[in-house]
């Protein structure tokens, strides 16, 4: 007997029979569902797990070997196929579209059309799919989240913020990864990409970053504040002297990195420590703007 399954989800189910129309899957409670042989491994052989994507259709569990774009409790950007008089339906990657009630859009879509959703359930475990998707996802760290400064996560663009970009963090919650944290990074709704948790604030909201702790950290935070520099003409006004809370809310990392990201610069003779500010050395000026925007670009993207 198979654990519970998750409707919306890839589940390993033992195979446990196979005819020439293809395999039976022990699916627990559900009974023995059926796999077509087109979509069963080379090795076949009962008692192996296949590794299934479970969904109801028309009130009976189904199973796909294929991996829909997006899962349950997951936000993605989906294509409309097809639109009815109550619904659209979206390509889903697998045989089975997938359904927008005309109730969860935010207006009527139209075949061709793109749009960011989330996939929901019902009561009876069937799956939906809908950008009114506020009411699933928290605005602040989810209390019992392990997640702590510095730890890596899955990140999915939602929108831009005059604050920055808003984003969903793990299929979770929302956290914010400011707008100087994503200079050279094309970012659009519904891209996917990774990032690093910055910190979190008394009342449970995330900052984000896409530089992590650590060296990797003090490595991305040098290319980011070499492509601050070169863009604004080699000179920044500020250096030790500055408080922890400009650092923040310019750099959006602590004093003690900034520290050590200027003090690596300066012994490596790439900027100048100046009494009112810090500045790059001349003929680095072109080399920063440009290696430091393709090291973020090869950093983050996918």
């Amino acid at each position: 007997m198979e654990n519970d399954i998750e409707i919306g989800r890839m589940n390993e189910l033992t195979l446990v029979r196979v005819d020439e129309k293809g395999g039976f899957l022990d699916a627990g409670k559900y009974g023995e569902v059926f796999l077509p042989l087109s979509q069963l491994p080379e090795n076949h052989e009962c008692g192996i797990k296949i590794e299934v994507f479970c969904y109801m259709d028309d009130g009976r569990l189904t199973v796909t070997a294929h991996r829909p774009r997006v899962l349950f409790g997951e936000v993605g950007r989906l294509t409309v196929k097809d639109v009815t008089r109550g619904a659209s339906y979206l390509d889903w990657g697998i045989r089975k579209d997938l359904m927008i009630p005309y109730r969860e859009q935010l207006k009527k879509l139209q075949p061709g059309d793109e749009c960011l959703v989330y996939v929901a359930k019902d009561r009876d475990g069937r799956l939906f799919a809908t950008q009114k998707f506020e009411r699933f996802i928290k605005d602040t760290l989810p209390r019992g989240c392990k997640l702590k400064s510095g730890d890596r996560v899955d990140l999915t663009v939602i929108s831009r913020t005059p604050l920055g970009y808003k984003m969903l963090v793990n299929g979770l919650f929302y956290g914010l990864l400011p707008e100087s944290d994503s200079l050279g990074v094309s970012l659009h709704a519904g891209k996917k990409i990774k990032g690093y948790i910055h910190s979190i604030r008394r009342d449970y909201k995330v900052n984000l970053s896409l530089s992590g702790s650590g060296m990797s950290g003090i490595s991305s935070s040098t290319d980011f504040l070499l492509r601050e520099l070169a863009l604004a003409d080699g000179f920044l006004p500020f250096g030790d002297f500055s408080s922890p809370e400009e650092i923040e809310s310019r750099f959006h990392m602590s004093k003690g990195k900034f520290k050590k990201v200027i003090g690596g610069l300066y012994k490596a003779h790439r900027i100048e420590l100046l009494d009112n500010g810090i500045r790059i050395i001349k003929n680095e000026v072109g080399d920063a703007e440009s290696e430091g925007l393709e090291n973020k670009q090869e950093e983050v993207l996918f």
